[in-house]
């Protein structure tokens, strides 16, 4: 990856890899476009909640707050509603609905692809952005009806223009755009608070030694999204009696939700939580494990490469649980890469200046959860689709990781990682499993 982002680097075209991975996504996609017309109506992850959202807006009105998902912003369920009229009644709703999130899906992966074509070798960016589609918290998010996924795609979208420096005439019209971007996420999502405050940090750092710039830019990217967020999130405040944490950490008003989600495993948060990593998140990557309910690192990385949570393969069968954890045990190698790729970054900052938005998102989002997880102790608090937002980060660090190997070596990471993607979509696939 460019350090800095000073322009793409020299690098070789497209090859072989290039192709692989095109043909495993088109693969994946089929899969994907199974699932989302075979999973029955509302046992998505709080389908329930984000249906009633879309039914009410289908019905002219605003979603009521104190409901289950009533708090989220209203732009994925209008989306919804749209769609529920334009298309044909032989396509079920809760199909139509799941479509959003998979063309978001797609949408991520080829913003991921186009943001590290420009600042890494061609090979690597693809395959890097099949990964990150073929990823099962990313497959669960993209087959099921929810907001997380668009909300990824529409800040991601944001992020990627802050990996290079906004060209210098055109500063205005370049945080412009930014701001729509952000304003799209933040009627989507709250977690898009997060990223304006990165955006808004991403244009301070390029823009530093132009003040004049750097204000003009922050008008735009932190008032665009708020001017058009603000008539939905004041709606929540009177809702919540002004309560800011309700708003902003995705907690359901009612009183009565609030209880029932504090009622679920483990009941209480202890510091010792965020330390454990149980080797279940590896070999029995489900919440019932002994030790995963209470491990929020352990079921952070078994919701992101199982279905640690349960609410799409059939757990109870063995042959789930032992492909699942294959893939937990494959998600190793990936991880070790992004991590090892973040030290680099971490070793020359100033090289690296275009991830600054991108990891503070990253950071915030992490920081967001800890708190959440803490007021909520329950375990379907802790999902790593809440950290979807930040896949660019995660991408640009594997990239990175990934480049600084060569030869053989690196020839046969990429093909770890293609195999990787593809045993992602085989055992994410319902189909395969006669469901």
């Amino acid at each position: 990856m460019s350090a800095g982002g000073a322009g793409a680097v020299a690098k070789a075209p497209p090859g072989v890899w290039s192709a692989l991975a095109a043909g495993a996504g088109a693969l994946a996609l089929v899969g994907r476009v199974h699932d989302v017309a075979s999973l029955p109506p509302l046992q998505d992850f709080d389908g329930p909640g984000h249906a009633l959202n879309v039914v009410a807006l289908h019905a002219g009105r605003l979603p009521e707050p104190t409901s289950w998902g009533g708090f989220h912003p209203p732009l994925y369920y209008a989306l919804g509603a749209l769609v529920w009229d334009v298309l044909p009644e032989s396509v079920p709703v809760h199909v139509g609905l799941r479509l959003i999130s998979l063309l978001a899906g797609v949408g991520l992966a080829l913003w991921i692809w186009r943001a590290l074509y420009r600042q890494a070798a061609a090979d690597d960016a693809a395959l890097v952005a099949l990964l990150v589609f073929c990823t099962p918290v990313v497959v669960l998010s993209t087959s099921m009806l929810g907001n997380e996924a668009l909300c990824a795609f529409l800040v991601t979208g944001a992020l990627a223009r802050l990996l290079e420096p906004p060209p210098s005439d055109r500063v205005l019209r370049h945080a412009g755009v930014t701001g729509l971007w952000l304003a799209g996420a933040l009627l989507t999502k709250s977690t898009a608070l997060a990223a304006v405050a990165a955006c808004a940090l991403g244009y301070v750092a390029w823009l530093a030694r132009r003040p004049l710039a750097a204000a003009a830019a922050l008008a735009l990217v932190v008032g665009l999204p708020l001017l058009a967020a603000a008539p939905h999130y004041a709606r929540l405040l009177r809702a919540s009696g002004g309560n800011l944490l309700v708003v902003v950490s995705g907690g359901a008003l009612s009183p009565a939700v609030r209880a029932e989600m504090r009622s679920q495993p483990p009941g209480e948060r202890h510091l010792s939580d965020y330390l454990a990593f149980p080797a279940a998140a590896l070999l029995a990557p489900v919440h019932q494990a002994p030790g995963m309910a209470r491990s929020v690192p352990g079921m952070l990385y078994a919701s992101t490469w199982a279905d640690a949570h349960e609410h799409f393969l059939p757990a109870a069968d063995p042959r789930v649980l032992a492909a699942e954890a294959g893939l937990a045990l494959g998600g190793l190698l990936p991880t070790g890469l992004a991590l090892a790729g973040l030290l680099r970054v971490l070793r020359r900052p100033l090289a690296y200046r275009g991830l600054l938005a991108p990891l503070a998102l990253a950071g915030g989002l992490a920081l967001a959860l800890l708190r959440y997880t803490w007021v909520l102790p329950a375990y379907s608090a802790v999902k790593a689709s809440y950290l979807l937002s930040a896949a660019l980060p995660a991408a640009a660090c594997l990239a990175l990781g990934l480049g600084a190997a060569s030869g053989a070596r690196r020839a046969g990471l990429r093909g770890a990682l293609l195999a990787l993607a593809l045993a992602c979509t085989l055992v994410t696939w319902r189909g395969w499993w006669g469901l």
